[in-house]
């Protein structure tokens, strides 16, 4: 009995310094943080031929990497991001690949690793949203959108990540959403898909605890204006207005540089996070109602990225 308290004692002592070293070491780094060279890293970004994944692409082709990867469905477009890259003077490849076929991710990324070589920097951005309400979506829906938001972000993990795990270096972004942190009426599908990819980048985290060279970025943006959510609209834009894609993709550069492992954008969010998780359910409901956010999808247009 006294060796077993002795024992929970000593634990609850080390927690609480771990907890403290922790909590120091991470404002260290946010306020000293050295900035990362991205010249010798060979980039893969999915859903790269346009939108926020194009406008990453050549973000990240200003720094001068060895290589970029482009990966989607249309063809002219991902053609078209890698001229413009390599316009730029960096080496550029695409390869057309839907990456809701687990087959066809295993066989494009066998190519890249046999042609380009390995992906020392994953950035997994390609999403889909169908806005509807949950009885209103039919099962193709549902299952398209888990297979290209969620799935998918499987299926490139495990084809890329064991070369990281050989090197003991590497770094695997994901753009998910702050819907992956809150739910909203008519967003279902793509907050279901969104949670769980929050769930998966924290369980690789604690996998990869090992491998302190392997980093694990998750970006948590609020509405962006684009094509892809066309239409959303809250009871006061002028006081929470959608994010432009420069800022999402500014903010995300700055994460990969400088090794984030988490992302809220507007970071004002926090607080709206926080609330969240203290208050009561109830509390919250008529908050949602005055933030106009139960009629968001009311006017929504938008289609896949």
């Amino acid at each position: 009995m006294l060796v077993a308290l002795c024992k929970v004692t000593f634990d609850a002592i080390r927690l609480t310094f771990m907890i403290f070293y922790e909590t120091c070491h991470g404002i260290f780094r946010y306020l000293f943080a050295k900035k990362k060279c991205l010249s010798g890293e060979i980039i893969l970004v999915t859903g790269g031929g346009k939108g926020i994944g194009r406008k990453l692409s050549l973000a990240l082709a200003a720094h001068r990497p060895k290589h970029i990867i482009l990966w989607g469905r249309d063809r002219d477009w991902l053609e078209l991001t890698s001229r413009d890259i390599q316009a730029k003077g960096v080496e550029a490849s695409f390869y057309q690949c839907d990456v809701s076929l687990r087959e066809q991710v295993y066989t494009q990324a066998a190519a890249v690793q046999r042609e380009v070589g390995n992906v020392t920097l994953l950035v997994n951005n390609a999403g889909t949203v169908c806005g509807k309400a949950i009885l209103e979506l039919n099962p193709h829906e549902l299952q398209h959108c888990l297979k290209v938001n969620t799935l998918a972000q499987f299926w490139t993990i495990k084809a890329f990540l064991p070369p990281m795990i050989e090197q003991g270096s590497g770094h695997i972004v994901c753009i998910n959403s702050v819907l992956g942190l809150m739910g909203l009426k008519g967003l279902g599908d793509y907050s279901t898909t969104k949670f769980a990819l929050t769930g998966l980048m924290e369980t690789v985290r604690r996998e990869l605890s090992m491998y302190p060279g392997i980093m694990m970025t998750t970006v948590h943006p609020y509405q962006v204006q684009n094509d892809m959510f066309a239409g959303m609209t809250v009871r006061f834009p002028k006081l929470f207005p959608p994010l432009t894609e420069a800022c999402v993709i500014r903010e995300t550069l700055s994460a990969i540089q400088y090794g984030k492992r988490q992302v809220v954008l507007p970071a004002y969010f926090h607080l709206v996070l926080f609330l969240r998780s203290v208050l009561p359910v109830a509390c919250m409901v008529p908050c949602y109602k005055f933030l106009g956010l139960h009629r968001l999808m009311e006017n929504f247009k938008g289609h896949n990225s």
